[in-house]
């Protein structure tokens, strides 16, 4: 089968090139990174360094991209998602067999119903940069939780790194990735039950303003979610702005009757388990980390240069997974249905702030919950 063609699109200065998604090709089997795409002359020309590409394969408009190259894999590089939704339908109206979107996906449930719709016309399979869940101790902690090691799973407790952009931006950003493997490890959320407050009050429409990276409309500085999960367990996600240590406080537990299991996002070592409930505190109970075979060396084992090439590795797989997908005709395994979930998580903890009361998933309403109804 000949290699496929991918091009990638940034916006320097507005939202940029994400966490190199474009870089995420070189070296990857079956396929060949052929145009750039950015707006602004000095990211195209460093984008075309980059890939040692000659200047005829960079466009400083992404439409005309599409039209003259006609790729088969479009990677939606830019941190800023206001442009993610008209990016993804325009790829799959061309023709693209795959993209690949730098996270979180897009503003509003409608938006990513559009997408859905698109990509479902034209059979483009999308896949989202939810690198966490490409981790080889990931899928290890995974099979551990399936296996019963930490007993029955009661509750899976997540926060965001509550840095200064604790809160609603920090629910939508970085908040991402946990309600992503909330969902993987509990199952689909039934229900949100949620307090967003800021300066200590609960939110209200009024407090709503625009947030940076294309979000559209977020409010508060502290959020408290708790979300009915369909496989049993309580999910939890809570962000206060400013509250420490930042890289620390980011992670998932997941909690059981006979042990627990942490992941820290973007880190390495990834995954960590406790062999007994954390409610047992008589004795020392060490959290050992987990690798792709199951307990890990110890981390002092990994130099920074080999913890920076394992956590692009997971970037790496997750493109060899969109690959994959495409040429077995399947969805990928972080793809739009799995980023429309991380959304209508996030618009149901504001629906439910505002409304006082829990609230049921699927919400009734597709767009952003703090805007004028």
């Amino acid at each position: 089968m000949d290699a496929l063609k991918v091009a990638a699109i940034g916006r320097t200065g507005r939202g940029d090139w994400g966490h190199q998604i474009d870089e995420l090709w070189s070296g990857l089997a079956g396929v060949n990174l052929v145009a750039v795409a950015d707006e602004a002359d000095e990211g195209l020309a460093k984008a075309l360094a980059r890939h040692d590409l000659p200047a005829a394969a960079g466009f400083r408009d992404w439409r005309k991209m599409l039209a003259a190259v006609q790729p088969d894999i479009v990677a939606i590089c830019m941190r800023d998602i206001d442009c993610h939704e008209e990016m993804a339908v325009a790829a799959a109206a061309a023709g693209a067999k795959g993209i690949l979107m730098e996270k979180p996906f897009v503003p509003t449930r409608a938006a990513a119903d559009a997408v859905i719709a698109a990509c479902t016309r034209s059979n483009t399979k999308l896949a989202l940069a939810f690198v966490n869940r490409h981790s080889p101790a990931y899928a290890t902690a995974r099979d551990l939780i399936e296996a019963g090691r930490i007993g029955k799973v009661l509750e899976l407790r997540g926060r965001g790194k509550e840095d200064a952009r604790g809160g609603g931006q920090d629910l939508w950003v970085l908040g991402c990735h946990v309600l992503d493997m909330m969902a993987d490890i509990g199952g689909a959320p039934q229900w949100c039950e949620a307090a967003v407050s800021v300066g200590g009050r609960p939110i209200t429409r009024a407090d709503a303003g625009a947030g940076p990276e294309g979000l559209g409309l977020i409010a508060g500085d502290t959020v408290a979610a708790m979300f009915g999960l369909a496989d049993g367990p309580i999910g939890y996600f809570a962000s206060v702005r400013e509250a420490g240590l930042k890289q620390p406080n980011f992670g998932l537990t997941v909690v059981g009757t006979a042990g627990a299991i942490h992941i820290r996002p973007d880190h390495v070592p990834h995954a960590y388990l406790r062999e007994a409930p954390l409610w047992r505190v008589d004795k020392e109970f060490p959290w050992r980390p987990l690798g792709a075979e199951g307990l890990d060396p110890p981390a002092a084992a990994r130099t920074p240069e080999q913890r920076a090439a394992e956590r692009q590795a997971w970037g790496r797989r997750a493109a060899a997974d969109l690959v994959d997908a495409i040429r077995e005709d399947r969805e990928p395994e972080t793809g739009m249905y799995a980023g429309r979930t991380t959304v209508e998580m996030t618009a149901a903890v504001f629906a439910s702030a505002l409304a006082g009361r829990r609230v049921a998933l699927p919400l009734e309403q597709a767009g952003n919950p703090l805007a004028a109804s």
